[in-house]
């Protein structure tokens, strides 16, 4: 692995709900904490790059399977449980944070390159990047859906039920960005379809 690249932003906008309310969607922050990692690949051909890649390229536990470039997140979410005005329970202090975390490959070449290689390798990288790219906005897809699932949860008379309730519908949002991000792969064949190739 090589060099990483972290960047942590918060999003979240104040807002004042009514008593008895769910919690307003703008006052629900979304954290977004992500990093890029570079691997290193060496070789002067296009052959021995895709060598290299499908030796040393980020493993995806999911699929079992090593690829060119891979982008990990998961969402997290906490809540509090507040008594309200009418004796329902609700939820309170709801908060939302997305991991990202994406690698691509960093070429070094080993004596000679192929020429074709050198002018080819920014349009791949660029490729691999914007494939990539849409797996992250899956993500960040992901972390607001279960901002907006929470933030219209209705309060409850049993708090243990709300919590189960809320819990189960975000996690239901992941599970269908989950399978968004499987279709979007079969659906570009990987990104081959978005042009990603080296002479």
């Amino acid at each position: 692995m090589g060099i990483a690249i972290a960047l942590a932003v918060a999003l979240g906008l104040p807002a004042s709900t009514g008593v008895g309310d769910a919690p307003a969607t703008q006052a629900i922050p979304v954290t977004l904490s992500e990093k890029l990692v570079k691997y290193a690949i060496k070789g002067d051909t296009s052959r021995e790059l895709f060598t290299e890649m499908a030796k040393v390229g980020p493993f995806d536990e999911v699929s079992g399977k090593r690829y060119q470039g891979l982008t990990f997140w998961t969402a997290r979410w906490t809540f509090d449980m507040t008594r309200l005005a009418d004796g329902r329970c609700g939820l309170d202090d709801v908060k939302v944070e997305l991991e990202v975390l994406m690698t691509l490959p960093e070429w070094h070449a080993k004596r000679h390159a192929d020429p074709r290689l050198e002018q080819g390798w920014p349009g791949y990288l660029a490729a691999l990047t914007g494939h990539e790219m849409g797996h992250r906005a899956n993500g960040v897809k992901a972390a607001f859906g279960v901002r907006d699932v929470l933030a219209e949860m209705p309060p409850m008379q049993d708090c243990e039920a709300l919590a189960a309730a809320a819990n189960t519908s975000a996690t239901a949002v992941l599970g269908d960005y989950r399978k968004a991000d499987v279709e979007y792969d079969r659906q570009t064949d990987h990104g081959a379809k978005q042009g990603l190739r080296l002479p």
